[in-house]
């Protein structure tokens, strides 16, 4: 049986930058294995499968896979996946100059997304799962696993976790120059994850250039990702971090760069919305997309 199949570069502007990502389409028969075949074939970080609905006021139910596991959240291949929807299969319909939301599920929960087209441009704004943080002393091994030296973390915002499933902790470090000079060492970082209990590493550093807020590089090596080039799920997560360190008037917009360091320059766009919780805030995030390949899968 042959399936639409794309593959999208997420948080670009323009093809061969950003992070790409898988799209599958048409695939409610297949079982968790062959997705998870299709995901280590496609050798992209993540791939997604739009599937139905799986309660009457959700648009569809979203599933990603990396080339080694399941995740519970995947913000380019989402980004990939809504781009596919409305300019290639035209499944999803986006008038000029109207908003148009919905909602889908995922293993994280219930999701919403707000589609809107000005001057013929498509704009995606994706909720992230919600956040919650937690201190944590540095282990004396994070600074050479990230490969630089302990005085390159920044002194005035220390760690934090975010106690989620599938979490990351997030290191600031002091200048743009350092965060370049990261050189990973996956097996520690990988051991170090497992002791903390988090999934990656987001690496960061506060206003690097004028109009942007912070500057990231993501490490995964437990999911087989030693550096991811853009990485909406985490940026997300950080934008909700710094409303809570360094709390602004909502809703507060903030602009990250990631992948450069990869040759894959991508440009986040992050929302921090108040929820109807106390003290509590929400991120949604967007970007360009290109799509730069379409074809079949045969299976």
């Amino acid at each position: 049986m042959r399936r639409p199949c794309y593959i999208v570069d997420s948080f670009a502007a323009h093809a061969l930058a950003g992070n790409p990502a898988g799209v599958v389409l048409d695939g409610a028969d297949l079982d968790a294995k062959t997705m998870q075949r299709i995901a280590n074939e496609l050798k992209h970080s993540e791939t997604a499968f739009p599937l139905p609905a799986r309660e009457p006021t959700a648009a569809l139910h979203l599933r990603w896979f990396t080339p080694e596991a399941e995740v519970a959240f995947c913000g380019h291949a989402t980004l990939a996946t809504f781009h596919v929807l409305v300019e290639e299969a035209r499944r999803i319909r986006v008038p000029e100059g109207r908003l148009t939301r919905m909602a889908f599920t995922c293993k994280s929960g219930r999701l919403n997304v707000e589609l809107s087209r000005a001057d013929g441009r498509l704009s995606v704004a994706i909720e992230t799962p919600a956040s919650r943080f937690e201190a944590v002393q540095i282990p004396a091994e994070l600074a050479p696993a990230l490969g630089i030296v302990p005085d390159a973390l920044n002194p005035e915002l220390h760690p934090w976790r975010s106690a989620i499933l599938e979490g990351n902790l997030y290191v600031c470090v002091r200048d743009r120059e350092t965060l370049a000079r990261c050189r990973p060492d996956g097996p520690s970082l990988d051991r170090l994850g497992r002791q903390l209990g988090v999934a990656g590493f987001a690496v960061f550093t506060l206003r690097p250039a004028p109009g942007v807020d912070a500057a990231m590089r993501c490490f995964f090596p437990g999911y087989g990702i030693l550096e991811d080039p853009v990485t909406g799920s985490a940026a997300g997560q950080l934008g909700a971090l710094i409303q809570t360190v360094l709390p602004e008037a909502l809703p507060r917009r903030l602009v990250f760069t990631q992948g450069d360091e990869m040759g894959r320059p991508g440009r986040i766009e992050v929302e921090v919305r108040q929820e109807p919780v106390p003290s509590a805030v929400r991120a949604f995030i967007g970007g360009n997309a290109v799509t730069i390949l379409r074809g079949e899968l045969e299976l």
